[in-house]
């Protein structure tokens, strides 16, 4: 099946955050090769944290495969300290319910760090609609490569996070240790919302409805930002996107 039909179907949808590697990584024009030292160019870049697909060589090739000439990005695989990845009360126009990081006291989680250039981090922006751009205060990252940077930022879901039962959900597919929220993968939280919102479809239909039905969207999206989960871990916004 094609890459639009597994949009359509909502295939593409199932598979987020997509394959995510073990270790840290150079992307460039569609390619990933793997890091095996701190040999890489920070001067100039921006380092963020990835917190859902964007750890994905995948999803960077979908977000970068009309900018080729954008150079490299260095991704550095890492360990984040008292935070987690949860669910987003938000949905993707492809279909899937993204990710984003929240405070969890104890929890430490596998992450990425992009080191990008300003060109590179504008590109990022127009995809990330639905987050603020921010920095993050006092947070404790050791990375595989290099020195931790004095300045993280991140992007956050303005919507909140997604509250079921009065938890957020972690993703299954991110390695954490010592979490305190439970967990699911795409097609739990898919199957979540769909037994919600229209118990009667199959978890395919439903995404479908989602990805072809603007006005059925809006008031789902509605109900989940209603009673979704505050983000509470210290940060300053510097762009609403």
């Amino acid at each position: 099946m094609g890459k639009t039909n597994d949009f359509v179907s909502g295939a593409q949808a199932l598979e987020y955050p997509f394959e995510i590697p073990d270790f840290s990584y150079v992307f460039e024009a569609g390619n990933c090769d793997p890091l095996l030292s701190d040999n890489f160019e920070t001067v100039g870049r921006i380092p963020v944290l990835a917190a859902g697909s964007n750890q994905s060589p995948e999803q960077l090739s979908r977000k970068y495969a009309d900018s080729p000439e954008l150079g490299p990005i260095p991704v550095i695989h890492g360990r984040l300290w008292d935070f987690d990845v949860v669910y987003a009360a938000h949905l993707a126009g492809y279909g899937s319910v993204p990710a984003t990081f929240q405070n969890s006291p104890g929890t430490i989680v596998d992450v990425f760090l992009a080191w990008f250039t300003e060109p590179q981090l504008l590109r990022m922006h127009q995809t990330e609609v639905n987050y603020t751009f921010d920095r993050l205060m006092g947070c404790q990252l050791e990375v595989d490569f290099g020195r931790s940077p004095f300045e993280i930022f991140a992007y956050t879901a303005k919507s909140g996070c997604y509250n079921h039962m009065g938890n957020c959900l972690s993703l299954s597919e991110i390695n954490a240790s010592e979490r305190s929220f439970p967990s699911a993968s795409q097609r739990e939280i898919q199957a979540i919302l769909c037994k919600r919102f229209s118990p009667k479809l199959d978890v395919e239909k439903f995404i479908v409805e989602n990805i072809t039905n603007k006005v059925i969207k809006a008031n789902r999206l509605k109900k989940m930002r209603n009673d979704s989960i505050a983000i509470y871990y210290s940060r300053e916004t510097l762009i609403s996107l």
